[in-house]
């Protein structure tokens, strides 16, 4: 197994200055977080690098990608988190790329964290649901009061930083049950600024099909969405989603070949658990199941041979025999892989989303067609190869 991307999640803190309605992570079923140290020791950080070492000593790992997690990491001190950064790149540089990116609610980043995220030219991924009376709704704190505010101030400490080029900013924003599609867009566009967007499905599995009607408006929404940033934001604002979706359609006319790199992902708890990574804590008895693996304890190649990471990797690179005759199988893969679980039977099934997926891959494929058809009255070449590779 060739890995183009290794993402190794640091739970740094396992406690939350937040209690968000929504919050997977501390539920009855995660109830062993509260066990478990809040705070990350220094042993176990310096663990984490002795376990990549070894893993990049024995097998090539194109690049390795940190990133600061919780809970709220940055209820940590920065100085301990600068003082990782730097012994992980003086022993991992000489033998693989390595960058740092952290999530944080934004609720509260000192100077010192903002420093540190400057001068290591960290990804930042901020949570902002929309507008403040959406988002003040699910993401208040312990007291019962919204964050948005306080969100916001932060964001305006953050986006000079990332004008000057320093680090890349994305907003992480839940389409919920209060999603409006393209005012929420352009609130967080046009309003705050945000030039790097990532939407999200709410958290559901194969065993929790919402409403075909919701999925419809979804799909509507989603599409109506992309016609505005295709018209006046896509040289200017990022929107992961779309972006994936517009590679899916281009690189499924090319067949996967066995050389192609996998991006694999794992968490590493406060007390130095290993397990998959969060996305897949919605799938419940399959995610406990899981074998325990410590980062003091084991190498990579046992967290790759555990059958649970085996299901994930053929899973992201097969789509699932539901999709065998949907036009868009190879493109969408059947989506998330999380969203695809049932208890039955496991992963093997459509996205819980795949209406609202249809519509726009269905939408985008058309106006790319468009775009096409275009180029070609016009006789200018395309902007990329038909058969792309990457």
């Amino acid at each position: 197994m060739r890995i183009d991307e290794l993402y190794v999640i640091i739970k740094l803190v396992e406690r939350c200055n937040l209690n968000c309605s929504y919050c997977y992570y501390y539920t009855q079923e995660n109830a062993e977080v509260f066990s478990r140290a809040s705070l990350m020791s220094d042993q176990t950080l310096d663990d984490i690098i002795g376990y990549v070492h070894a893993a990049a000593t024995k097998e090539p790992i194109r690049q390795v990608i940190f990133g600061f997690h919780g809970g709220e990491p940055t209820l940590a001190k920065a100085p301990r988190v600068r003082a990782f950064c730097e012994n992980a790149r003086r022993r991992l540089e000489s033998i693989t790329k390595i960058f740092f990116v952290m999530q944080t609610n934004g609720v509260h980043v000192s100077d010192e964290w903002l420093q540190l995220m400057e001068d290591e030219r960290m990804g930042v991924g901020i949570s902002i649901d929309g507008t403040q009376q959406t988002h003040d709704r699910y993401r208040v704190d312990h007291k019962g009061n919204g964050s948005y505010e306080r969100v916001c101030q932060t964001l305006r400490k953050l986006l000079p930083i990332e004008q000057a080029g320093h680090i890349r900013l994305t907003a992480l924003a839940v389409m919920g049950a209060d999603f409006t599609g393209l005012d929420f867009y352009r609130h967080l566009v046009d309003e705050l600024g945000i030039r790097h967007l990532k939407i999200l499905f709410p958290d559901r599995t194969s065993d929790m099909e919402p409403p075909q009607k919701e999925l419809e408006q979804l799909g509507e929404m989603l599409c109506e969405i992309f016609d505005y940033w295709l018209l006046h934001d896509r040289d200017r604002v990022s929107i992961v989603f779309f972006e994936s979706v517009i590679r899916g359609l281009i690189l499924a006319r090319r067949k996967r070949g066995n050389g192609d790199g996998v991006v694999l992902g794992l968490a590493v708890l406060s007390d130095g658990r290993i397990r998959v990574q969060d996305d897949y804590m919605i799938t419940s008895q399959w995610f406990w199941s899981q074998r325990e693996l410590f980062v003091n304890q084991s190498e990579l190649r046992d967290y790759l041979g555990q059958p649970h990471l085996q299901q994930i990797v053929h899973q992201t690179t097969h789509e699932p025999a539901a999709c065998a005759s949907c036009a868009y199988a190879k493109s969408c893969a059947g989506g998330e892989v999380a969203h695809r679980y049932k208890r039955v039977d496991g992963f093997d099934h459509r996205s819980i989303y795949c209406a609202a997926l249809f519509k726009l891959y269905q939408h985008v494929e058309n106006r790319l067609a468009l775009g096409e058809s275009e180029l070609a009255r016009q006789n200018i070449p395309r902007p990329f190869p038909v058969h792309a590779t990457s």
